[in-house]
C-alpha cells in the first residue's frame, strides 16, 4: 500500500512531478528504510489507509514538505477536517504546518488562539536549503522557502550538494586567484569573459555579430549594475542581448511560446512548453521576489542555480531567455559575494563541453512538465495549446538536479578551465619574450603563432606555408623547440 505523498496523489488524481520517492508499506521490513526512489515503511508505522490526515502527517514527518502536492489537495480538503486536528492537538509542529497552509492555499481560515511555545520551520533545514525566515506568529511556523509561497523551488540536501564543499570549492578559488601574479590574473579574466561570452552563445547555436558579442560581454562585466532586478531591467537586459528589434521585449511576453527539436516532425518537434502567458506575470513577480533576496539570504550557489534554471522554465520573452539565464548565474554569485568583484568564472565553457548533462539537467523538468499539455498542430508551423495541468508544477519545481550540475560546472571552470588559461598564458608569456629577443617578428604575428603552437603542441604546415616568407629563417625550428622544453620543466 502506498503511503504519504504518494498516496494522496493517487487518490486525488495530483500532479507530483517533484515527488523523487515514493513510500509504501513494506512487510519486509522493521524500520522505515530510504533507497533511491522509495521509502519503505513497516506496517505498525503506515497510516490506514482512508485516513487522510493521518498520510498528510506521516508526508510531513518523513518525507519533508512538498507544496507542489499540498497546493492541489489541501483546499480539496474541507475545513471540519483540518478543524478536528487543529482541535485534537493544538501544540503539534506538523498539524501548525498543515493548518497555516490549508488557511493560505484556500483563503479561509481555521478556528484557533494563537499558539504558544517555540517556532517551527516550514522547511526543515537539515532536509532542504533554505531562504530568508519569516515568522508567522497564528501558528508559530517560520516560513523560510527559497522563494515566497507563490513561486518556492525546492533543493534538497544531498551529498552531491555537500555545503562544505561548496564552500571549500569557493576557497580553493579565491586561494588560486590570490597566488596569480596580478597582471597575469588580469588577462585570464579577460579571457574568461571573452570565453563566457563565446561559449553563451555557441550553445545557442549562434554565431554572433561583434557587436552583439561585445553587448553581451559588457553585461557581464556591469553585472552588479543589475543588483535589483524587475521587469524593466530584465526587459534592458534581453534587449542588450537580442540584436533584432523585432525580438527585442518591452515587457513579458503576452503570447504561448515553445521549445522545438529541429530533427523532428510535428507535434513531437516541442520538447518544452513554459507556462501560459495568463500567469506568468505572478510566477515572474515570485521569481523576482528570490532573485532579489538579500545574497546572504540564501547559498549564492543554490540562488544562482534556481534564479537560472528557473527563469528557462518561465520563459518569460520570445527571445533571448537562455542567454539571460546564464548571465543570471553570474549575476547571483556576484550578489552572493562569492566571487571577487569584476572577476568571472567560464561557467558557460563548461556546460559547452558539456552540452548533455546539461540537457539532462533541463529535461528532468522539462520532459515531464512537456505531457501536462495537449498540442493541436494547425498547419507546418502553427500549433493549439492547452495546459491540463496545475500551475504548481511551475511554482513548486524540484531544483535539486539542475543545482548539482551547476555545481559541477562552476568546479570544472575552477579545477580545469581557469587554472589551463592561466599556464598558457604562463607558457605563452616565457615563448613570446624568447622568441622577441631572438626574431624580427610582426608583433601581432608573433602573437599568433607562438599561440597557436603552444595551443596544438606543433606548428601546423598550414601556417608555416602562409607565413614562410614573414618570418626569419629558423623561427619555426626555434619556436618548436620552445615548445618541446616546456615538456621538460
Amino acid at each position: 500500500m502506498q503511503c504519504g505523498y504518494a498516496y494522496l496523489a493517487n487518490k486525488f488524481g495530483l500532479s507530483s512531478l517533484s515527488l523523487v520517492s515514493e513510500a509504501e508499506a513494506s512487510a519486509g521490513v522493521n524500520k522505515l528504510i530510504r533507497t533511491e526512489n522509495k521509502i519503505l515503511v513497516p506496517p505498525r508505522m503506515a497510516p490506514e489507509e482512508k485516513d487522510i490526515f493521518g498520510h498528510l502527517s506521516f508526508a510531513i514527518k518523513h518525507e519533508g514538505t512538498n507544496l507542489e502536492i499540498l497546493s492541489q489537495l489541501l483546499p480539496k480538503l474541507d475545513a471540519s477536517i483540518l478543524q478536528t486536528a487543529v482541535d485534537a492537538a493544538p501544540g503539534s509542529a506538523i498539524m501548525r504546518k498543515l493548518a497555516w497552509l490549508w488557511e493560505e492555499f484556500s483563503g479561509r481560515q481555521l478556528r484557533y488562539e494563537q499558539a504558544a511555545g517555540a517556532y517551527s520551520p516550514l522547511f526543515d533545514p537539515e532536509r532542504y536549503f533554505t531562504g530568508p525566515e519569516i515568522p508567522i506568529p497564528r501558528w508559530r511556523i517560520t516560513y523560510n522557502g527559497l522563494g515566497p509561497l507563490t513561486y518556492c523551488p525546492i533543493v534538497r540536501k544531498v551529498p552531491e550538494l555537500s555545503e562544505d564543499a561548496i564552500a571549500a570549492t569557493f576557497k580553493q578559488l579565491h586561494e588560486q586567484l590570490a597566488s596569480v601574479p596580478p597582471t597575469l590574473l588580469q588577462r585570464a579574466v579577460e579571457w574568461a569573459y571573452l570565453s563566457e561570452t563565446r561559449s553563451s552563445f555557441e550553445i545557442e547555436k549562434e554565431a554572433p555579430s561583434g557587436s552583439k558579442a561585445q553587448r553581451f560581454m559588457n553585461l557581464l562585466r556591469n553585472v552588479e549594475l543589475f543588483e535589483q532586478l524587475d521587469e524593466d531591467k530584465l526587459c534592458d537586459i534581453q534587449n542588450r542581448i537580442v540584436s533584432s528589434p523585432y525580438s527585442q521585449a518591452v515587457t513579458y511576453r503576452s503570447e504561448q511560446n515553445w521549445l522545438a527539436n529541429a530533427g523532428a516532425a510535428g507535434v513531437r518537434r516541442i520538447t518544452y512548453l513554459p507556462p501560459p502567458p495568463e500567469i506568468l506575470e505572478e510566477l515572474m513577480k515570485g521569481w523576482l521576489v528570490l532573485a532579489n533576496t538579500d545574497g546572504n539570504k540564501i547559498n549564492p550557489l543554490i540562488a544562482a542555480a534556481v534564479t537560472s534554471f528557473g527563469f528557462v522554465y518561465l520563459h518569460p520573452f520570445m527571445d533571448g531567455n537562455g542567454r539571460l539565464s546564464r548571465f543570471l548565474v553570474h549575476h547571483q554569485l556576484h550578489k552572493g559575494k562569492i566571487l571577487p568583484a569584476k572577476h568571472i568564472l567560464p561557467v558557460s565553457a563548461a556546460m559547452l563541453k558539456n552540452e548533455h548533462m546539461y540537457l539532462q539537467a533541463l529535461e528532468t523538468f522539462s520532459a515531464p512538465s512537456r505531457d501536462l499539455w495537449d498540442i493541436l498542430q494547425i498547419d507546418q508551423n502553427n500549433f493549439d495549446f492547452k495546459f491540463k495541468g496545475p500551475t504548481a508544477i511551475y511554482r513548486y519545481w524540484d531544483a535539486t538536479e539542475q543545482s548539482k550540475f551547476l555545481f559541477a560546472m562552476i568546479r570544472e571552470a575552477i579545477d580545469t578551465f581557469l587554472p589551463e588559461e592561466i599556464d598558457f598564458l604562463r607558457k605563452y608569456d616565457r615563448i613570446y619574450r624568447v622568441l622577441n629577443d631572438r626574431f624580427d617578428v610582426v608583433q601581432k604575428d608573433l602573437d599568433l603563432l607562438v599561440a597557436a603552437g603552444i595551443s596544438t603542441g606543433r606548428v601546423s604546415q598550414n601556417l608555416k606555408k602562409k607565413y614562410l616568407y614573414r618570418v626569419p629563417e629558423g623561427f619555426f625550428e626555434a619556436l618548436e623547440q620552445e615548445i618541446d622544453s616546456l615538456g621538460s620543466d
